[in-house]
């Protein structure tokens, strides 16, 4: 199938599709910039109230964890960043990336739903702490950036494959897109409001009923059982991921049979060797 034709992202389409009321009230579209978490972070050392998100139609220096360089292909995913001022304690602000994890996922599962007709999705997965994952390749990352004191925030950004028809060598054995697993073209607009409406009607399970994101994270999490090495710090752990416990950490058996929690980190090293087993996973 060839892709759509031009499919600008436009502020108030995707504004439009979210449901009243609504925390998330502010969209900006750019069409080129550096790093939208960057934009965000201005917006919010400004004084910004939460709720502002901020698209890209491409990201010249987009990153990841630790750094890494996030590839933003123009007009081909969502890449966007959503402004948070958490009102529960800071020891509390590490859940976000498994709430943003679970609510995209879900925000995509309701767009197939609605949009995609007979077309379908495998099981989203979760590989601990920040990437969505499907058929054993990656679809999606999350970064999470906080600042405290007395202006004190959170910036969210999501990076989201949506409509690339193919990713070169070596990239196509490790990335994948909504296009390549569904066979077909998304509407990136309508996506990205379900998304939007996803985060913004689910960030009222935090902090109190957080063991409902737990569910559905034990549920997606495709490392369990599986042997991994971990960095957390200049700590690199190695041994079988255990799932994970009730605050969204990482358990890790060791060869000595110590048990290692991690609360953050990276998971360096991990294989799907055995076979990928896809879920069709309960997402309300």
């Amino acid at each position: 199938m060839s892709l759509p034709p031009a499919d600008p992202l436009d502020a108030d389409a995707i504004l439009s599709g979210l449901p009243e009321p609504r925390w998330i009230d502010r969209i900006l579209v750019l069409e080129s910039t550096a790093s939208t978490n960057d934009v965000i972070a201005g917006l919010a050392r400004e004084g910004a109230r939460a709720g502002v998100a901020v698209f890209a139609e491409e990201q010249t220096a987009g990153r990841g964890r630790l750094g890494r360089r996030w590839q933003s292909d123009p007009r081909l995913g969502l890449w966007f960043s959503l402004l948070l001022r958490p009102d529960f304690p800071f020891v509390q602000w590490p859940r976000l990336t498994l709430w943003i994890a679970y609510a995209v996922a879900r925000g995509i599962r309701r767009y197939a739903g609605q949009c995609l007709g007979a077309a379908t999705i495998p099981g989203i997965m979760l590989k601990w702490p920040n990437d969505l994952y499907v058929s054993g390749r990656k679809l999606a990352g999350i970064l999470v950036e906080t600042s405290l004191g007395e202006n004190a925030y959170a910036v969210a950004g999501i990076g989201l494959n949506v409509n690339h028809p193919s990713f070169p060598p070596p990239l196509d054995a490790i990335a994948t897109s909504l296009r390549i697993e569904t066979g077909s073209p998304l509407a990136r607009n309508a996506l990205a409001a379900a998304i939007l409406t996803s985060l913004d009607s689910t960030f009222s399970l935090l902090p109190s009923h957080f063991h409902e994101i737990i569910e559905w994270a034990t549920q997606a999490d495709c490392l369990r059982g599986r042997s991994i090495s971990a960095a957390a710090g200049s700590t690199l752990y190695e041994g079988a991921a255990q799932g994970l416990d009730s605050d969204g950490a990482l358990l890790l058996r060791t060869p000595a049979g110590a048990l290692v929690r991690l609360t953050s980190g990276e998971v360096t090293r991990f294989s799907f060797a055995g076979g990928w087993e896809p879920k069709n996973l309960s997402i309300p």
